[in-house]
């Protein structure tokens, strides 16, 4: 069981399969939402995903007609996106699940946008957008 939580503890979530894909965006929205150079997700089946802490708490913003982010109210934390293209899956931020997991990113997306002071240094494929697997 992968577990996580905000950066305060009000939200906290668990999935229970492993992951299959875990990517690393670089794309203007990602890096805009997280503030920093990229934003890390772990692709999950939605319906594998439960909220067991604050469920009834989360905010919701629609980032685009098809894209929207959820978050903790209290302390901002984005805990995981959803895409109505794909709503089958939910894609958990890598940052806030707890320490000890074996989740590993797999590549890099949007690399076409990355932030030019950030240099890539490792040997992950990249995508100038979406993976093919995303297609």
């Amino acid at each position: 069981m992968y577990t996580g939580q905000c950066l305060c503890g009000q939200v906290r979530f668990e999935f229970g399969s492993k992951p299959e894909d875990v990517s690393v965006c670089h794309c203007s929205l990602c890096r805009r939402m997280t503030g920093t150079a990229f934003g890390v997700y772990v692709k999950v089946p939605a319906a594998n995903l439960s909220l067991t802490a604050g469920s009834v708490q989360l905010n919701s913003y629609d980032v685009t007609d098809k894209l929207s982010m959820l978050s903790c109210p209290a302390c901002g934390s984005y805990m995981y996106a959803t895409h109505s293209d794909y709503a089958e899956f939910a894609y958990v931020c890598l940052g806030g699940l707890d320490d000890g997991h074996d989740i590993r990113p797999g590549y890099h997306e949007f690399v076409c946008s990355k932030a030019s002071w950030f240099e890539i240094h490792d040997a992950l494929p990249q995508f100038e957008g979406w993976s093919p697997d995303d297609q």
